[in-house]
């Protein structure tokens, strides 16, 4: 539900400022009220509160209101800023593409758990897993792990040359990485095991101090890799009900990253000839 309705609040957004996008907002139905004279209809509201109804909320009075209320903040905000010009200044132009582009990137994400659900039985065999690794020497510790994926070693070690100079690892996992779902949270993936980790990696790890970073790029099958170890802490394993909100966690990141990594095998990538 919270997932769907950050999606909601930037889709809002997107229509909320659309007079660049269209000044009046129409919809079939009856003119429940005028803006400075864009009007806001039934059909319009019906829609909103339908999206709403869709996530589990009820169609009372009070949500309906409540809608309205919104749509006529919302289209006030979006006549003011057409007037001031706020749409294109500085680099308000692209951030509100960039909104648009991650609205559609959650969407994306959205039908596919659609199709492919987590469900609880998928928390249960990965805990069970959890505890038949713990049993193992290598896991006698967990390691929590931030990441920057590139296309090439090259440019994995101008970042590594960067990071050496004190570059924030965070700041270029934003800019730099491939995987967004990391990187959007400044390259974080969160605690694992070193036998949950992707060959080569699961070997260098376990020889890295809190602090450290890769020295040399680690290449697997994603791309080249740049990992950094967090925290390192000793490992016990939790009872299932402790662990389950955390794994079904990493189970989400994992799925979207193995859509992503299908998606990206479906396309075709090249250079422009000059």
């Amino acid at each position: 539900m919270k997932h769907i309705n950050k999606i909601l609040i930037l889709i809002l957004i997107l229509l909320g400022l659309a007079s660049h996008f269209a000044t009046a907002q129409t919809g079939g139905g009856t003119v429940l009220v005028v803006v400075n004279g864009a009007k806001i209809t039934s059909g319009q509201l019906n829609e909103w509160v339908n999206v709403a109804v869709s996530e589990g909320a009820k169609d009372t009075p009070e949500l309906r209101q409540s809608v309205l209320n919104d749509l006529i903040l919302r289209e006030a905000v979006s006549q003011d800023a057409k007037k001031t010009g706020l749409l294109t200044t500085g680099n308000n132009a692209f951030k509100i593409k960039l909104a648009e582009q991650n609205a559609v990137l959650e969407l994306w994400f959205a039908q596919y758990f659609k199709a492919h659900p987590l469900s609880e039985a998928d928390v249960k065999a990965e805990y069970e897993k959890q505890v038949s690794l713990s049993k193992e020497p290598q896991n006698t510790k967990e390691y929590k792990l931030s990441q920057i994926v590139t296309n090439t070693e090259a440019e994995a070690n101008q970042i590594i040359t960067q990071l050496n100079k004190g570059a924030s690892f965070a700041v270029l996992a934003q800019e730099k990485s491939l995987d967004k779902t990391s990187g959007a949270r400044g390259g974080i993936m969160g605690w694992a095991l070193p036998s949950q980790l992707v060959p080569p990696i699961n070997s260098v790890v376990p020889n890295m101090a809190k602090g450290q970073f890769t020295v040399k790029p680690i290449q697997t099958n994603n791309g080249w890799h740049i990992v950094m170890v967090d925290d390192v802490k000793p490992f016990v394993l939790p009872s299932f009900d402790e662990a389950k909100a955390g794994i079904a966690q990493a189970l989400v990141q994992q799925r979207r990253q193995e859509a992503v990594s299908a998606l990206m095998k479906t396309i075709k990538i090249s250079q422009p000839v000059k």
